[in-house]
């Protein structure tokens, strides 16, 4: 995460700067620039949707500056406008141009502006596949929509409150990711009836891939996995199961396993008894009619699950499975940054999360280019390094049969030590 919040402070420190009180063509202009050329650099130094989310949310914070009391940038939509042409300089024509006719018609500015920013989520599914570009267009209209409010039908939110509001949110997100974070890798309490890592005797680990199968990356990906003679371990999502199922089929074939990923990547928290049974069930019976095989693993979606999944997990005969090394090739880091931190690590034992499909909130729509470019490396590098690969199956019997011979050793130790 250091890549993206390194982006989001320096953004928000030219956010900070060349900030004008009154509206004029020079200062539109530069605002303009000023966000455009903000996203290009960011851009340059990691190109990754999640690293386009911070920069923008940095510049935008720092233009209206949160710190400073009373104080906000009067021309936030050139900047605004200026980060959507770097996204996409057709939408950031259409909307122009939108607004030009709209003052053409005898609109007040702000009223003008307010109407463009309606425009901005209704277009921006059009153009843009990934979840980042499209929480950046929902970030910028919601600022819009908030600061150029028409006077007629509401009295204008103070600025002060936005910016308060806002930061309470940023430091809210930043407290709930480290918990979450804390929460997948180490978790709380005595957990047996899952697995983080399996037994660090032998110098084994497991590769998983998750949100699959994907049409493009997970055939590039099983390619790869054939060709070194790895087995891995598929998590695989009910909805692409069932749009395609000769992959999905084809993993099986290769020897690989398959695990249970929910049928719609749905988080289970916030979803009812029924609503997280129907995502465990519905996912099972999606995998099990197209490859014949009955899963017996389950990961949930962003590692979260709850009392009620667990123990219908339990009684269901899963084990829930979660990992120790993430090689966070959802945020698209490039494959270096990828082989770095898969490489640097991994352990005896570990369990390595890759994704073949997916993207920062849906199940389809992510580039996994990286992933594929990287996995070959990463595989390499281990068999230098003397570990061997299994899939999640194997792990867990090889867990089974070291606590096996460690009770067996008990009872021996014990016995003699009787006599």
């Amino acid at each position: 995460m250091s890549y993206f919040v390194v982006t989001g402070l320096f953004s928000y420190l030219v956010g900070g700067f060349f900030v004008f009180k009154k509206r004029e063509t020079f200062t539109q202009i530069v605002e303009f620039l000023k966000g455009y050329l903000t996203m290009f650099f960011a851009g340059l130094y990691l190109h990754s949707g999640l690293t386009y989310l911070f920069s923008s949310m940095g510049v935008l914070a720092g233009h209206t500056r949160p710190f400073f009391k009373g104080f906000r940038g009067d021309t936030t939509e050139a900047l605004a406008l200026g980060i959507i042409f770097y996204l996409s300089w057709k939408m950031g024509l259409i909307l122009f141009f939108f607004f030009l006719v709209l003052k053409q018609f005898g609109e007040d500015y702000d009223d003008a502006v307010f109407i463009t920013s309606l425009l901005i989520p209704i277009i921006c599914f059009r153009f843009f596949r990934t979840d980042s570009f499209n929480i950046i267009c929902i970030i910028i209209f919601v600022q819009l929509a908030i600061q150029f409010w028409p006077d007629y039908l509401e009295k204008r939110i103070k600025s002060a409150f936005i910016n308060k509001t806002v930061l309470g949110l940023a430091v809210f997100f930043i407290i709930a990711l480290f918990f979450f974070n804390k929460y997948v890798y180490k978790g709380f309490g005595m957990q047996k009836d899952l697995i983080r890592h399996g037994p660090g005797q032998f110098k084994y680990v497991a590769i998983t891939f998750d949100d699959g199968p994907d049409p493009l990356y997970t055939p590039e990906i099983l390619d790869i996995l054939l060709e070194k003679r790895v087995p891995a371990t598929f998590f695989l999502i009910g909805k692409n199961v069932e749009s395609y199922p000769d992959i999905a089929r084809r993993i099986v074939k290769e020897g690989h396993s398959v695990g249970n990923h929910t049928y719609s990547h749905k988080s289970l928290i916030p979803l009812s008894a029924k609503g997280q049974e129907d995502e465990i069930k519905k996912c099972e019976k999606a995998i099990e009619e197209v490859t014949g095989v009955r899963p017996l693993l389950f990961r949930p979606p962003r590692g979260v699950y709850t009392s009620f999944a667990r123990k219908l997990l339990k009684d269901e005969r899963y084990t829930i499975v979660l990992w120790d090394v993430s090689a966070m090739d959802w945020a698209e880091l490039p494959p270096d940054k990828i082989v770095e931190r898969v490489v640097s690590n991994v352990k005896p034992g570990s369990i390595i999360l890759f994704h073949d499909s997916g993207d920062l909130v849906t199940f389809k729509g992510g580039n996994r280019t990286s992933t594929v470019q990287a996995l070959p490396r990463v595989i390499d590098e281990l068999k230098k390094q003397g570990y061997e690969f299994v899939t999640i199956d194997q792990m867990i019997f090889l867990s089974e049969l070291m606590e096996t011979e460690e009770r067996l050793d008990e009872n021996k130790n014990g016995g003699f030590e009787g006599r």
